[in-house]
């Protein structure tokens, strides 16, 4: 009887470990589909006025057909690359440096010198009536993403009221102060960028729109001439932006505002040829290179995909071989500290010099893939090699000649 009750309790066990296994898989499906989800809200499930980013051949993943077949994982998770630049910086590895920051970005209303942290997936405001934003509604019963208020919902929609009337300094007014209580929104910054174009105060509308683009997409030509009440009054301001570009040839940021306002409207080459100037004016200047890359990719017939061979079983990682506490160096005397739960969490902690910060949220393994899903719902990928106690870790889609972290796991 006893051999008999030992079957069943290793039948039991079998049992356990299937359902745990069953678990683990359903919890990577989870975390792929909601990683996908917040992807296409981030997007353009705004709602209302914004109607979303650039799109089309040169959206940010353009010409990276060789990224996705390398990496499957990486188009499941929905990983482009302003998503890998923007989580670069969040991890204290993209070396952002504004270069249309004046002292450091003191110079301004708000400090430009670092990029704008985060995209909210927030019904910004009710669609517009007679060229003009509705009223706030009502945000005091529903639940508001991080880094929202109602604050700051109901200083902007008076904000874009003012702009659509054609007040543009009643709207800076405005969204500076929305800015007190949501300072890490990228569309407030986008909008203020493009108040301060309205202005003519090209070079801080040029430091807004590059932290921005730093963090994501631009908007496309629906979201932002939406917000005129009469879209043909855009038109002079553009002019007004080119006959300055020609008056100041050696101006970087005007070159860059031009561009942006190019892509925006969907105008491909005349923003290439903007884009040039820059390059030559701010040379190595990483976010230029990249739209560089994007504009040109519209050109551009889709390169025939290399696929890499299948990991054998050796090769493959698994979750358990990652757990602890993992530290590395990195240039410039800045230090890492990853850290791996049983419970799939991680957190990610860095400072260099002055500066520290820290990410937290889960993690997934795939084949040699560690995926790093922040809390925010964006996600860093790394291909990573395990060896002991050292593990290599290295951003796809970052730098060709980035060298990656070398970490060592605490005993």
């Amino acid at each position: 009887m006893a051999g008999t009750g030992d079957r069943m309790n290793m039948g039991d066990r079998q049992g356990q470990r299937q359902d745990s296994r069953g678990d683990r898989q359903q919890d990577r499906q989870d975390f792929r589909n909601n990683s996908r989800e917040d992807w296409q809200n981030w997007a353009g499930d705004h709602g209302g006025w914004y109607h979303g980013a650039w799109s089309g051949g040169w959206y940010p993943g353009a010409g990276w057909g060789n990224m996705w077949e390398n990496y499957p994982v990486a188009a499941a998770l929905g990983v482009t690359s302003w998503g890998i630049n923007r989580l670069s910086y969040a991890f204290g590895m993209g070396g952002y440096s504004n270069p249309y920051c004046e002292d450091g970005g003191g110079g301004y209303g708000y400090d430009y010198s670092q990029p704008v942290a985060q995209y909210q997936a927030a019904d910004y405001a009710q669609p517009a009536a007679d060229g003009q934003p509705a009223a706030a509604t009502d945000t005091t019963s529903t639940a508001l993403p991080p880094g929202v208020s109602a604050e700051g919902m109901a200083l902007f929609d008076q904000s874009r009221a003012a702009f659509a009337q054609g007040d543009y300094k009643q709207a800076l007014d405005l969204c500076n102060q929305t800015l007190k209580t949501m300072p890490n929104d990228a569309v407030v910054h986008e909008f203020r960028s493009l108040v301060l174009f309205a202005l003519q105060n090209y070079p801080e509308s040029a430091a807004a729109v590059y932290a921005v683009l730093s963090a994501g997409p631009g908007w496309d030509w629906t979201t932002l001439s939406s917000l005129y009440a009469n879209p043909a009054d855009y038109t002079p301001q553009l002019r007004a932006l080119e006959a300055y570009v020609r008056q100041n040839p050696k101006s970087s940021e005007a070159h860059f505002l031009l561009a942006y306002h190019y892509l925006t409207a969907g105008h491909a080459d005349t923003a290439k040829s903007q884009l040039r100037e820059v390059d030559k004016l701010t040379p190595n200047d990483r976010l230029v290179r990249s739209l560089l890359g994007i504009t040109s990719a519209a050109d551009q017939e889709p390169a025939t995909p290399t696929p890499k061979p299948p990991l054998d079983g050796d090769q493959l990682i698994k979750a358990e071989q990652l757990v602890g506490v993992w530290s590395a160096a990195g240039s410039g005397g800045a230090k890492f500290q990853m850290t791996l739960d049983k419970d799939s969490a991680f957190s990610w902690k860095f400072t260099s010099g002055k500066k520290s910060d820290e990410v937290t949220g889960v993690f997934a393994v795939e084949q040699n893939n560690l995926a790093l899903q922040v809390n925010d719902g964006t996600v860093m990928l790394a291909e990573i090699a395990v060896t002991g106690n050292r593990l290599q870790f290295k951003v796809i889609g970052g730098e060709p000649n980035d060298p990656g972290l070398k970490f060592t796991r605490a005993n």
